[in-house]
């Protein structure tokens, strides 16, 4: 795939380089590799009153497992609500910040390794 926004059932919502084990002899995906996944929230500046308009928002990115040095993560596809593309601003933001590709091949390779992660 790529960038993407991803809403799990825990009412999280991820941005990462979401990537698909795919079976090609079924045609049907398995699961998923998050690859660099954050946590995304926007904070609003300022308060929204009848004589005021709202502030600019900040976006928060934030690791979705902090304790660990891995940078992939493998997601049952049963606990993903949707995936859609992210805002411009998001995806930007975190190809930036957070140093992934938007390039990247949607499948693992042959024998079961993520592709190049444009380290």
């Amino acid at each position: 795939m790529s960038v993407q926004l991803v809403l799990l059932k825990s009412g999280e919502e991820l941005v990462a380089d979401v990537r698909e084990i795919y079976d090609r002899e079924n045609n049907v995906v398995l699961d998923l590799v998050l690859v660099k996944p954050v946590r995304v929230t926007v904070v609003q500046q300022g308060v929204l009153t009848e004589d005021t308009n709202p502030g600019n928002s900040v976006l928060s990115f934030v690791p979705w497992l902090s304790t660990t040095k891995d940078d992939e993560f493998f997601l049952n596809k049963d606990w993903v609500v949707t995936i859609c593309e992210p805002t411009d601003d998001i995806r930007d933001s975190y190809i930036k910040n957070i140093g992934v590709s938007d390039d990247s091949q949607s499948n693992l390779d042959e024998n079961g390794s993520v592709p190049d992660l444009g380290d």
